[in-house]
């Protein structure tokens, strides 16, 4: 597993609010977990046993080296598992 922190400061792909994700991605480069933190701080969860509800759903398809370096989109920031699991277990608006 590989373990990325996600934020969208610095995109030019036109998003106009700040995003901060967390994800665990697998040796398939798909993310079988997702933590989101909206603006108001309010966190929002996404696994394979909750992909979707209301608020947002996890993130679909493969996720390449070269999408987790492309600065257009933001910047991510490698993590350890106990950093990703810090935040995991923080509780959230959807879980």
């Amino acid at each position: 597993m590989k373990y990325y922190k996600y934020e969208s400061k610095g995109n030019s792909q036109g998003l106009e609010e700040t995003i901060e994700c967390y994800w665990e991605i697998d040796e398939a480069d798909i993310i079988v977990r997702s933590i989101e933190v909206l603006n108001d701080k309010t966190i929002l969860k996404y696994s394979e046993q909750h992909e979707a509800d209301s608020m947002g759903q996890l993130p679909e398809g493969r996720v390449t080296h070269d999408d987790l370096n492309d600065s257009s989109f933001g910047i991510c920031t490698r993590l350890s598992k106990d950093q990703f699991e810090k935040h995991w277990r923080k509780n959230a608006e959807n879980w």
